[in-house]
Formats: C-alpha cells, sequence, structure tokens
C-alpha cells in the first residue's frame, strides 16, 4: 500500500514539474517575439497650431474641420485647402503646406515609417539620433527618405516626383520600387527621384525656386521655419521711412 503511494505521489510531481518546464518556456518564446514596447514611437501626433481651412479624416470617420490642441492617431489623413498645420510629433515638428495630402503611419519593427506624403509640401525637423536607433522616415508614391536627426523639406508633385530639400544634417533617398541605388543628400543640397527612375545626384540648392501649382506667400514663409510664426509673413513690418 506505501509503496503504491509513493508512486503516485512521484508520478504527480513530475507531472507538475514536466508542465511548469513547458508553460515557462512558453514565456520566454513570447517574450522573446514580442518587439520592446520603447521600441517603437508614439505614432500619433497633436495639432500645434493652424491656419485656414484644414480637413482631418481620423481612422474609420468622415472628414472634419481640423481643431488647435486635436490629437490625431495613426492612420489619420491630412488634407489642406488653402490652410497650412504645425504637428508636433514625440521626437519632431511637421510643417504642412496648403494644398497637402498627408498620412500619419504606425512605425513597428519591421517598418519605421511615420508619415506617408500623397502630394503637396512638408517641412521636418527631427530630433537626432542616438547610435543604433532607428531612423525616421517617410514614404511617397516614389520615395522612401530616412533621417536621423535633421531639418528638411519634402514635396511630392502632381506626377509622383519627390523632391528633397536638406537644410540640416543628412537624408538618406530611396526609390520606393528599389530603382538604382539610394544616395544621401547634405545639408545645403537636393535630389529628385521619380516612380520608374533611380535618385538623381544631389546638388547644391539654387537661388528661389520657381512656385508650383496652388503655391502661394504663405507657403514661402513657412519653409523659412516656424521661428517666423505660422502663417506670419515676413513683410507684415513697415518699412523705414514709408511715405503714405
Amino acid at each position: 500500500m506505501l509503496s503504491g503511494a509513493y508512486f503516485q505521489i512521484r508520478k504527480q510531481v513530475g507531472f507538475c514539474a514536466v508542465f511548469w518546464f513547458c508553460a515557462c518556456a512558453l514565456s520566454a518564446t513570447a517574450q522573446q517575439n514580442s518587439p520592446p514596447p520603447s521600441s517603437v514611437p508614439f505614432a500619433g501626433a497633436t495639432i500645434a497650431d493652424l491656419k485656414g481651412q484644414v480637413e482631418v479624416r481620423l481612422p474609420g470617420q468622415g472628414p472634419v474641420a481640423a481643431a488647435q490642441g486635436q490629437i490625431l492617431p495613426a492612420e489619420s489623413t491630412i488634407t489642406t485647402e488653402n490652410g497650412q498645420l504645425l504637428l508636433q510629433l514625440e521626437d519632431g515638428d511637421v510643417t504642412v503646406h496648403p494644398h497637402t495630402r498627408l498620412v500619419l503611419k504606425q512605425p513597428s519593427a519591421t517598418s519605421w515609417q511615420r508619415l506617408q506624403l500623397w502630394l503637396g509640401r512638408i517641412k521636418v525637423e527631427v530630433q537626432k539620433r542616438i547610435s543604433g536607433s532607428p531612423p525616421f522616415q517617410i514614404g511617397t508614391p516614389s520615395a522612401v527618405i530616412s533621417v536621423r536627426g535633421t531639418r528638411f523639406t519634402v514635396e511630392v508633385d502632381r506626377h509622383n516626383v519627390t523632391k528633397v530639400e536638406v537644410e540640416e544634417g543628412v537624408v538618406e533617398l530611396t526609390n520606393a520600387k528599389g530603382i538604382g541605388a539610394s544616395i544621401l543628400i547634405k545639408a545645403g543640397s537636393s535630389s529628385r527621384v521619380g516612380e520608374d527612375s533611380a535618385p538623381e545626384p544631389a546638388h547644391p540648392i539654387r537661388g528661389p525656386q520657381p512656385q508650383s501649382e496652388g503655391s502661394d506667400h504663405e507657403r514661402n514663409d513657412m519653409v523659412k521655419g516656424r521661428d517666423t510664426g505660422l502663417g506670419r509673413t515676413n513683410g507684415s513690418q513697415p518699412s523705414a521711412g514709408r511715405k503714405h
């Protein structure tokens, strides 16, 4: 009788040990497969300032007028008519010019895309990344733009040609289809890429560029940075000695 009871106890203890070992192994595997939450930045943005007519479409909802202080989650679409706005991200700012369509994206462990620019012009200022940190990426119909902390502008025209101008830092420009080799654009330089062509060699930014269709004076003011104030024109101050 005692030997039978002893055998049953050993059997139950052995079963519990096997069960505990399997549970620990499954837990460890799940932790290894799950990316660290802290490695993925917050995907949304806050409308820090805006002027004029701006429309936003939240995921699964219809378009509404944008509002200052509004928090936009990933997959929100921003469409500026004659308006413009300043987006505040977790690690940078984005100035959205008139006549632009932009989508906020959710970065992941396999894709670090934060923005998708379909049409128009944006100016981006991103905090510098520490060594080993993933880049800040922007997608367009013809390009993938990767940065590690810099100030630059991106413009997409109606032919899906992407133009990048870098004011500070270095930007990597790649064709979205993988055509040709990626290029690095340094401060004071620019480049372009089409849907079916390799990125052009970077060249120094020349003088004032002719304005594209739908642009206006406020767009030029936005390119100079938000230090001038959103929608504030540099010519608003009367010159000395002006006669009335």
